[in-house]
């Protein structure tokens, strides 16, 4: 296999992405590491606050990071000429949050769809533009008279289809999705999920999929990332995120996730986390998850723990990662 074809398509290397606030220095992303290749797709999951969305806008190049590489194809974005940062703009984009604040309430949806398009200039002729827009529609099952409609007049679930025809037109090879089912209603959000592993398959697009909805991230993803406080805890295979992790804080969000049935949610216990979310301003020393930490101990107070391989693509930020914890002391709510 030739060097190039083992160069990830996108690679993280100790970003921080930092913030100058009244109070001191805001740090949203705090020495990321993290890889993504060809056709994968990356769940990132965290409490709200946690840096996900400011790490997902840092790999846009929306925020510069204060130190640290983003590298696309092994060659670092902000090194970017004007030419290939007009290319990078088409090969990674993005799927917002709200559908009804990403669409311009002004333009018709199929204007909002060839939207980059027109700025790169894509379609020879009106002909092309209006067959392309046709297309993408088609493809994100929206049809021919959505074309001419203002946004208002779609549900949040079309108005989110429209947007995600908006990020295809460019044909991407990475997009990243920033809470793209978080605003629609639950028989929703499994459309729109189905609908992006299909389109991943048609095409091979890489996604990363950044949400707080741990119960729906796993239907997606190959690989799942857990952040907290700016800092990426834990990684590995979705599957083993779930049956193998290894971090009291992964460990906390999958307790907290609803049981569809009533009698087994009736009598479950879960794992409570005590006190606040320290400030991003002001990090503790040591360990950032280390004051909410029930196995917290002498190391976990003085130094951060590295992220460390304790199994084949099983990441983990933790000192006693590999010790038998005893079972936390859970809670029935």
């Amino acid at each position: 296999m030739s060097e190039a074809k083992n160069i990830p398509l996108l690679e993280l290397k100790q970003v921080k992405t930092y913030f100058k606030v009244r109070r001191g220095t805001l740090k949203a992303v705090n020495g990321v590491d993290l890889v993504i290749h060809e056709g994968e797709t990356v769940g990132l999951v965290g409490e709200s606050g946690c840096g996900k969305s400011t790490l997902g806008k840092t790999i846009l190049r929306l925020y510069r990071p204060h130190e640290g590489q983003v590298l696309f194809r092994g060659q670092d974005i902000w090194s970017f000429d004007r030419k290939q940062r007009k290319a990078y703009t088409r090969q990674v984009q993005m799927i917002f949050q709200d559908p009804y604040a990403s669409l311009d309430p002004l333009s018709v949806i199929g204007d909002a769809v060839a939207e980059g398009m027109d700025i790169h200039r894509l379609a020879d002729s009106q002909k092309v533009r209006e067959d392309s827009i046709l297309s993408l529609l088609h493809q994100v099952g929206l049809n021919e008279s959505h074309s001419d409609r203002y946004p208002h007049e779609f549900s949040g679930g079309q108005r989110q289809r429209a947007g995600i025809a908006r990020s295809l037109s460019l044909k991407p090879q990475l997009i990243v999705c920033d809470e793209p089912i978080s605003a629609l209603d639950v028989s929703i959000q499994a459309q729109v999920v189905n609908l992006l592993k299909r389109l991943q398959r048609e095409s091979h697009m890489a996604y990363l999929f950044i949400t707080h909805d741990l119960s729906m991230v796993r239907q997606i993803s190959d690989r799942i990332a857990v952040m907290y406080l700016g800092s990426i805890v834990e990684i590995a295979k979705s599957e083993d995120i779930y049956l193998k992790n290894r971090h009291p804080y992964t460990r906390a969000l999958l307790s907290a996730i609803p049981i569809a049935d009533p009698a087994v949610e009736r009598h479950r216990t879960r794992m409570v986390l005590t006190g606040d979310v320290p400030s991003p301003v002001n990090l503790p020393s040591g360990c950032p998850f280390q004051s909410r930490c029930p196995y917290a101990c002498d190391i976990c107070l003085r130094e951060a723990p590295l992220l460390r391989e304790i199994g084949e693509g099983h990441m983990v930020a933790c000192h006693r990662a590999l010790e038998n914890l005893p079972e936390w002391e859970a809670k029935r709510l």
